[in-house]
């Protein structure tokens, strides 16, 4: 991406980063899609519907896979996030801050929002019961609110590598700056979009990678 700051030897540092961004996004999508199947928080039969669903040993292993893979999404990131921070030039103070909020924000989601059920399956002295379902509930709830301030903090680096692909021509493909843009918008929906746009973050991070992939290998190719 950073074709107009450094020429040949930078681009061929966005190998390895660009392929981190792919499977970082790849893991990101499904992470959230597996989401979706947690109990609904909201209902009447919230508790009733938390208890069914955890005290099953196939979900509290389906919620401990969850959170390694978004965890190992999350750690992925940083480094694609390296070389997005070299491509947005000035702006890269900007894109590091807004990328570290996600990172570490879909960390404490993917933590709280599955450590009910990894309690519950590794401890004898922890029952998933009417009583500890209100836990669960929590911190559920928090793990979304902590989704919130992922994609509040995505929107921040989003709209630095706009700003930077509209200021420094060639740093970021138009395209790809722009289809950001788009997902910064929506992200700042919040609570109302936060269930959606992780997954067209995670879609931009895959062809962010693919662009960064492309132009290493042909750097590689012309050493």
């Amino acid at each position: 991406m950073m074709a107009s700051q450094g020429g040949e030897a930078a681009t061929g540092r966005e190998l390895w980063p660009g392929i981190a961004g792919i499977v970082s996004g790849g893991l990101l999508i499904t992470g959230v899609l597996l989401t979706w199947r947690t109990p609904d928080t909201d209902g009447k039969d919230a508790i009733r519907e938390v208890v069914s669903f955890y005290s099953k040993e196939s979900n509290q292993n389906w919620s401990e896979a969850v959170a390694l893979i978004l965890l190992a999404s999350a750690m992925l990131f940083l480094f694609f996030l390296a070389a997005l921070t070299r491509a947005a030039g000035s702006r890269g103070t900007l894109v590091i801050v807004g990328g570290t909020m996600f990172a570490v924000s879909l960390t404490v989601a993917a933590i709280s929002g599955n450590i009910y059920a990894i309690t519950a399956g590794y401890s004898d002295v922890f029952p998933v019961a009417p009583a500890t379902a209100l836990i669960a509930i929590l911190l559920l709830d928090v793990a979304y609110g902590a989704l919130i301030g992922a994609m509040a903090g995505a929107a921040v680096m989003l709209f630095a590598v706009w700003r930077a692909a509209r200021t420094t021509p060639g740093a970021v493909p138009q395209w790809l700056a722009w289809a950001g843009f788009v997902v910064a918008v929506l992200s700042l929906a919040g609570p109302v979009s936060a269930w959606l746009t992780p997954l067209l973050l995670a879609v931009w991070m895959v062809a962010a990678g693919a662009v960064m992939v492309a132009r290493g290998t042909v750097a590689k190719a012309a050493a």
